[in-house]
């Protein structure tokens, strides 16, 4: 790729993130989600949920303090977060297994049952989005999406720094 065609996706890549991160901050999903299911929808008790939910398959010990840096969000907010979806019933504090000093998140019933609801949602909405894609764009963009978002730790470190100074 030439620098001018490297240069020019990344314009690309920087309209397309844009695009995403102003239909998040209008919480389109969410509204959809409530028109079509016809429920009361929180997404920062999703947001919460699905944290721990990935906490807990890459077998850590779930706190408020890790549910921030999942969250990419300041600990008093992830807290303020955390205390929303324990009001709700969604989730529940219990006694670290290994130190009954620490507290840890455990996810409720209804805490498992809105995960499980949000990721059909998304996941039929996102087939539908994709509809008319061949197999082989979506399984090149689940992929690169991915990579993209789990990048390795120099990376995240560097997204980090810039984050940070942006503040």
């Amino acid at each position: 790729m030439t620098k001018s065609g490297r240069k020019e996706a990344l314009m690309q890549i920087d309209r397309a993130m844009v695009r995403i991160r102003r239909s998040q901050t209008r919480r389109t999903i969410s509204r959809l989600m409530e028109r079509q299911l016809g429920v009361s929808f929180n997404p920062a008790h999703s947001f919460v949920v699905d944290a721990i939910d990935e906490l807990n398959d890459a077998n850590e010990q779930t706190s408020v303090g890790t549910v921030a840096e999942r969250l990419g969000i300041d600990p008093s907010r992830a807290s303020r977060m955390v205390a929303s979806a324990v009001r709700a019933g969604h989730v529940r504090r219990i006694a670290s297994e290994n130190d009954g000093r620490r507290t840890c998140l455990q996810l409720t019933g209804t805490g498992r049952k809105l995960l499980q609801r949000a990721r059909s949602f998304r996941a039929d909405l996102f087939s539908k989005l994709m509809a008319g894609w061949p197999d082989a764009d979506c399984s090149e963009f689940a992929r690169l999406l991915t990579k993209f978002t789990e990048p390795p730790e120099a990376a995240a470190e560097a997204a980090a720094e810039a984050a940070a100074e942006a503040r």
